[in-house]
C-alpha cells in the first residue's frame, strides 16, 4: 500500500452507532434512582469521557468503590436500551467494507467498557471488519489524553504518524491529535469549534470513500502541527 495512512482507528458512540440517547437515558435513570443531580448540559460537556472522569466531575463523588459501583449501573442499564436499538450509522459500515477491502488495517478503541464494545460488536457484526478492539477500560488516561488511539496503533503494528481516527467529540480530536494521528471528525448537523482541529471534517461518513482516505490524506507530508 501506498497511501499515507495505513490503518484507520474507529470510535464508537457517534461514529459507528448513535446511541448517545441511550446513555443520556442511562445516567438518567441512575440519577434519579440515586437522587443524584443530572442535566442535558453535563451530559453534552461530558459525552466520550470514562465514567471514572464524569462522575466525580458532575456529582463529586471521589471513592473508587463508589464511583465504579454508579458506572457499573449505568452500563448495564445501557446495555438494556441499546439491546433494542443498536442501528449503524449512514455509511459506516461500508466505510468499513471499503476500507477492509482496500486492505487497510482497523481497530475500534472507544472509551466505552469492554462489555459495551462487545454489544454492540455482536450486534452490528463488526468483527468481520475490525482487526482489534481496544476498551478505555485498559489504558491510564481516557480521552483527550491519546492512549486509547496509541493502544490500538500499537496492537495494529502502525506508526501513530500513519494512522487515521474518525471520531466526533472534541475530546476525541483532541486525543488524536495528542497522539500524532490524522484525524477525521464527524460532525453530523453541529458547528463545534473544538471539531475543527481535526484533518478532515464531513457531516456524514456517507460523504466518505477509499479515495478520500487515500487522496486526501496524501497532501500532508506529516502531521500538520497546531
Amino acid at each position: 500500500m501506498t497511501d499515507y495512512i495505513h490503518a484507520v482507528i474507529w470510535d464508537l458512540d457517534g461514529v459507528i452507532i448513535d446511541s448517545g440517547e441511550e446513555h443520556k437515558r442511562s445516567w438518567y435513570r441512575v440519577a434519579a434512582e440515586e437522587g443524584l443531580p443530572f442535566s442535558d448540559q453535563q451530559f453534552d460537556a461530558t459525552f466520550g469521557m470514562r465514567n471514572d472522569a464524569i462522575i466525580p466531575l458532575i456529582w463529586g463523588v471521589t471513592d473508587k468503590k463508589r464511583i465504579q459501583e454508579l458506572a457499573d449501573k449505568k452500563e448495564v442499564y445501557y446495555r438494556e436500551f441499546i439491546h433494542i436499538a443498536a442501528t449503524a450509522l449512514p455509511g459506516a459500515l461500508e466505510l468499513l467494507s471499503a476500507l477492509k477491502e482496500a486492505g487497510y488495517k482497523q481497530a475500534l478503541a472507544s472509551s466505552a467498557p469492554g462489555k459495551n464494545i462487545e454489544a454492540v460488536s455482536a450486534a452490528l457484526g463488526l468483527e468481520q471488519y475490525l482487526d482489534v478492539l481496544v476498551s478505555g477500560e485498559t489504558v491510564p488516561h481516557g480521552k483527550p489524553a491519546p492512549d486509547v488511539f496509541l493502544k490500538a496503533a500499537t496492537e495494529l503494528g502502525v506508526e501513530p504518524a500513519h494512522s487515521l481516527v474518525i471520531e466526533d467529540a472534541v475530546a476525541g480530536v483532541q486525543a488524536a491529535k495528542a497522539g500524532g494521528m490524522f484525524c477525521l471528525a464527524v460532525a453530523g448537523e453541529r458547528d463545534l469549534p473544538g471539531l475543527r482541529a481535526a484533518n478532515l471534517v464531513v457531516k456524514s461518513l456517507a460523504e466518505v470513500k477509499v479515495a478520500t482516505i487515500r487522496q486526501g490524506f496524501l497532501v500532508y507530508p506529516k502531521v500538520p502541527k497546531e
